[in-house]
């Protein structure tokens, strides 16, 4: 009896979230594996998936956020008082990649839990590439720029229709490479440097003679706010981090009109970028609530009643400005959620990538938030008698000081789609 030789694989996600930059997702996946030969699928024009805004769009998106909440719940519990962002998007983009090469029980599962039952192939492809077309095309202030790339080792061959896929419905880069040799790394890190504009200089610390496969993704959403932020009225005020302690950030502050909600547990505000097509959503807790209930009380089905509630109100809102990076490794939290053997060297089927054997070591997701003042159109002229005047607030219909643990999420507000969330404890 043959012994199939099983081939080490690594992956990793890198995310750059900024209002003013890029959001890039980085993955590294090792593989090991075996492929039965298929029939060509017939082509069909994506246009046939999405013509209009449809039942299926909305079904590709309803599970995209779905699955975000899931793994975002399933990182607070693990991760109790620390900062977590995610790209639910760019992770589901990845896995949808992936879920080409599944074959038997790892493809069920890979479809399970991104809530994609009894769906193949072809038409999820069809829909991401259709839905992201949108977002990739979308007004210069403000979208998503998602690209993928998959770096092999020499020798290593993917099956045709895999590398027909991947190239034709998430532009996926192919490249087979020198593992052992030290230039591999560099190529590797110039690519990444270039697609994140230079926010990410090395993501390629070093490649073995014996890695087989990494595949990387960047999802880059560049945003300037509707209305920037006058960088005369930042100045620093104190922020209550998670153990109760205070540190002092410069604030960014603006008097305006927003969508605000105001309940029992929690205040929340949306600042838009651009045409307002792209939010980011702010949800600070009541000093009487905390932080994780607020999440579990959001969830994916109750998150579009909450924002309906809204109501454009005056008021004066005013949070820190702040780089943040951070990195999860989402292995145990994906195996959590029911993707479990496709980690496994012994269970793993991945038999439409390669006929090499091949698993999943690993997973990681690294992001990067920016928050800052700059915006398309200036604020207005009377945001200048804030700091001036010391205006009395309580004329205003609210006042939000975000100086305290808060959840962020960055929505498209056309399709519904989250692309990036976090849970801020310190900034």
């Amino acid at each position: 009896m043959r012994t199939l030789k099983m081939t080490k694989a690594t992956v990793g996600f890198l995310s750059i979230l900024c209002c003013l930059g890029s959001l890039i997702a980085i993955s590294k996946i090792d593989f090991s594996t075996a492929f039965k030969d298929v029939k060509r699928l017939r082509e069909v024009s994506p246009r046939i998936v999405f013509p209009q805004p449809t039942l299926q769009q909305r079904q590709l998106v309803d599970a995209q956020v779905q699955f975000g909440f899931k793994l975002f719940s399933t990182l607070t519990k693990s991760q109790e008082n620390e900062n977590i962002l995610i790209s639910p998007t760019s992770i589901a983009l990845s896995l949808s990649m992936l879920y080409n090469g599944a074959t038997g029980s790892t493809q069920r599962e890979i479809a399970q839990g991104l809530n994609l039952k009894n769906i193949s192939a072809n038409t999820l492809n069809r829909a991401n590439q259709t839905l992201h077309n949108d977002l990739n095309n979308h007004e210069i202030y403000s979208r998503l720029i998602v690209t993928n790339s998959l770096w092999a080792r020499e020798g290593f061959s993917f099956r045709y229709q895999f590398r027909k896929n991947s190239r034709r419905y998430y532009q996926g880069k192919i490249t087979n490479l020198d593992f052992s040799s030290a230039e591999a790394r560099g190529i590797m890190n110039r690519w990444v440097r270039e697609k994140t504009q230079g926010q990410v200089r090395k993501i390629m610390d070093s490649t073995q003679a014996d890695d087989v496969l990494f595949l990387i993704n960047t999802a880059s959403f560049q945003g300037l706010w509707k209305i920037r932020f006058d960088s005369n009225l930042t100045e620093d005020k104190p922020f209550y981090v998670k153990d109760q302690s205070v540190k002092n950030y410069p604030f960014m502050s603006r008097q305006g009109t927003y969508n605000y909600l105001e309940t029992p547990q929690l205040q929340a505000v949306e600042v838009p970028y651009g045409d307002g097509r792209f939010s980011l959503y702010l949800f600070l807790p009541k000093p009487e609530s905390n932080l994780p209930q607020i999440v579990e009380e959001i969830k994916a089905k109750k998150l579009p009643k909450l924002l309906s509630k809204f109501r454009k109100s005056q008021g004066l809102l005013a949070l820190p400005r702040f780089q943040l990076n951070d990195e999860v490794d989402l292995t145990k939290p994906l195996k959590k959620l029911g993707f479990s053997t496709m980690f496994d060297p012994n269970k793993a089927e991945f038999s439409q990538l390669s006929s090499d054997a091949t698993y999943i070591n690993g997973m990681k997701h690294q992001t990067i938030l920016v928050i800052n003042e700059q915006g398309v159109t200036p604020p207005p002229k009377n945001d200048l008698l804030i700091k001036k005047a010391s205006v009395d607030t309580s004329t205003e219909e609210f006042a939000l000081t975000i100086n305290r643990p808060f959840l962020s999420i960055i929505r498209d507000n056309k399709t519904g789609n989250i692309l990036f969330m976090g849970m801020i404890f310190e900034p």
